[in-house]
């Protein structure tokens, strides 16, 4: 009998090849919504779920039984409450390793985006216009990497040794700095914020999303940056204060900004009157920096393996999360 497994629409969608090739597993696709998504599970008896980045805050762990899996379509995991979870023993799975490339290749993109004001000059000449707009190169600028994990030290990696920037790398976990510096392009470990931002031409976020990270770039935090400087997230749209980043944007304290993660998805502003798509100097995307065929499949097989060892009970082969 084959294990069933209620899966996200939109995941079920995007790796659905994937899906069908393995053959002990039973994918059926479920709603996004948690309330509908718990009736599914109570009407189908199923023990596995597989989630994309929605806050499930209830319902859903009390649908499921005791020693259920929780798996995760990804690396985040801020939207699954670990607390509960662990109350009933269930697993929470993650996908560690599988995203690095795609998000590293988004954030630079997103870089060359605003260096280059493409999205700008597009948009005028689909209206007509011919705008020639200077922009500036990416070599020799500095670049600061705040969150220096994985994604940021591939994103460090691409923008050191590809485009010859000039990287600084901050965290608050300790560094081996040879490491950095040889096998990422990291020539500097930052010991404090105060000392690089004002030098930084480019901040690239890669924080993750828990309490002490929690609008961690803010209006003081965007005031220690030139005003020629740029800030671009695809880590979660939880670290960034919205108003703050509008208000210095509008107020040319900021020279622009590339965000693929938001507050709340899909985008709705924190206040009516502080809209980022109102912006020139802004490029939004809509939470694409994993959405590539590569990672889809690569997500597929590391959630595959997850439901194989938690079916076997053998839990120390699982990405498991627990805070």
């Amino acid at each position: 009998m084959k294990l069933k497994v209620l899966v996200e629409e939109g995941i079920y969608q995007r790796s659905l090849a994937d899906f069908q090739q393995a053959g002990d597993i039973d994918f059926v696709p479920a709603a996004r919504e948690e309330k509908a998504l718990a009736e599914q599970v109570k009407s189908s008896q199923s023990a596995a779920v597989l989630l994309a980045t929605d806050k499930y805050t209830g319902p859903l762990y009390d649908a499921l039984p005791e020693g259920a899996l929780i798996a995760r379509y990804g690396v985040g995991h801020d939207g699954v409450d670990k607390a509960i979870a662990a109350k009933k023993q269930q697993h929470v799975t993650i996908t560690p390793g599988v995203l690095d490339v795609s998000v590293a290749e988004h954030a630079v993109f997103l870089m060359g985006a605003l260096a280059r004001n493409i999205a700008g000059t597009d948009a005028d000449i689909k209206k007509g216009g011919w705008l020639k707009s200077s922009g500036i190169e990416l070599k020799d600028k500095t670049l600061l990497i705040l969150g220096c994990g994985m994604i940021g030290r591939r994103t460090a990696r691409i923008a050191s040794f590809g485009f010859g920037m000039n990287v600084i790398g901050y965290d608050t976990a300790e560094l081996d700095a040879e490491q950095m510096r040889n096998e990422y392009g990291i020539g500097k470990i930052a010991a404090s914020l105060d000392e690089v931002l004002p030098v930084c031409d480019f901040v690239s976020v890669h924080l993750p999303s828990i309490e002490a990270t929690r609008d961690f770039i803010d209006a003081d935090f965007i005031s220690k940056m030139k005003p020629s400087a740029f800030i671009v997230n695809t880590a979660r749209g939880g670290v960034l204060d919205e108003a703050a980043l509008y208000d210095a944007l509008a107020g040319g304290k900021l020279a622009g900004a590339a965000l693929d993660v938001f507050k709340k998805e899909p985008y709705e502003p924190a206040q009516p009157q502080k809209d980022l798509r109102k912006l020139d100097n802004v490029v939004l995307a809509s939470h694409l920096a994993s959405s590539t065929l590569e990672a889809s499949s690569r997500m597929a097989q590391c959630v595959i393996k997850n439901i194989r060892a938690w079916a076997k009970k053998d839990y120390n082969s699982m990405n498991i999360v627990t805070e």
